[in-house]
Order: structure tokens, then sequence, then C-alpha cells
């Protein structure tokens, strides 16, 4: 079998091309990741704004429920003492109620933070990939 040698001016031509086309590849892949950071700043700005007016929303609904949840004590405890049991404890029963149920919902928040597990199988396959990575030949 033969071999052919081409002469050193088709091998700085062949060079040069391969040059540009290796720059043209990592303008374009420069290009590509500043598009990309551009992009995820845009939508990270979209998300930042919406949650921040989401935010502010719940904060206003939490203070008109707490003032409600007053008024509401209020009339409850009234309402029981108007049905012939004594205002202290008609006040008595009411805050009880509000005990329980903080109870209750203390019980149920428990159980759901120990129900919580983890970031199990991120930790499992990025473990895998770094495996992978050094069994890879260099």
């Amino acid at each position: 079998m033969a071999v052919t040698i081409g002469s050193p001016s088709e091998h700085a031509e062949t060079d040069q091309k391969l040059s540009a086309l290796v720059m043209s590849a990592t303008k374009d892949m420069s290009a590509l990741v500043r598009d990309e950071i551009a992009l995820a700043k845009a939508e990270l700005r979209r998300d930042f704004k919406q949650a921040a007016t989401g935010g502010g929303l719940f904060a206003v609904a939490g203070m008109l429920l707490l003032f409600a949840l007053i008024m509401c004590s209020f009339a409850i405890a009234y309402g029981i003492h108007a049905a012939g049991i004594g205002l202290a404890w008609a006040w008595l029963i009411v805050g009880g109620g509000y005990l329980l149920l903080g109870a209750v919902c203390g019980g149920v928040g428990l159980v759901r933070f120990k129900a919580i597990r983890g970031v199990d199988a991120t930790k499992r396959t990025t473990n895998e990939s770094l495996a992978v990575l050094k069994r890879t030949p260099r």
C-alpha cells in the first residue's frame, strides 16, 4: 500500500482550516454559553418578581386572617357566654380549642418533617457518575 505525503504547503493549509474550525467552534460555544446565562438571568428576574409579589400578597392575607381570627374569637366567646356559660369559661373553651388545633397542626407538621428524606437519589446518581468517570481511561 502506497502512502502519499502531501507537500508542506498542503499541510499548512489543512492546519489553517482545522485551526479556523476550532476557533469557530470555540466562538460558537462561548456565544451559546453567554446566551444560556442571559436566558437564565431573565427567567430568574421574572420568577423573582412573581415570587416577591406573591409573598407580599401572602403577608397581607396573613395579617387580614389574623385580624379575622381575633374578631371570630370574640364572637365565639361571647356567643358561648350568651348560651348561658360564664364569660371566663367561654374564653377558656375558645382558648382550649385553639390549643387543641395548634397541637394537631404541630403533630402533623412534625410527622411531615420526619418524613423528609433529603436528596438521596441525587446523591446516589452523582456518586455513580463520579465512579464511572474515575474508571474511564484518559
